[in-house]
């Protein structure tokens, strides 16, 4: 299953979505320290959080107005791209550790 990542540029910085390994998605804001913002069951649920300004960001959520779109399409969503001998040698090398 391909797995995806979603970005918006606002005008206090870019949001983005993406999967957690638990399934959810995280909510997050920066650019090069990213910031948590919440957690979702879902993308869509996520983006309009966003958009609604109920993510819990006072930043985000107390601003008079917004350009935040209406739904998850207006959102750039990018492909991740995941490399699966890596992550065969991270779970083998997370493995190893716990018997530490």
């Amino acid at each position: 299953m391909a797995k995806y990542t979603y970005s918006f540029k606002s005008v206090v910085g870019t949001f983005w979505i993406r999967q957690e390994r638990d399934k959810s998605w995280s909510l997050s804001i920066g650019e090069n320290i990213i910031e948590e913002v919440s957690y979702f069951s879902s993308a869509f649920e996520a983006a309009d959080s966003v958009y609604m300004q109920t993510t819990g960001w006072d930043e985000w959520d107390m601003r008079a107005q917004h350009d935040a779109p209406a739904t998850l399409s207006g959102w750039r969503r990018k492909l991740v791209r995941c490399n699966q001998r890596w992550y065969t040698r991270l779970a083998k090398l997370v493995g190893n550790m716990s018997t530490i």
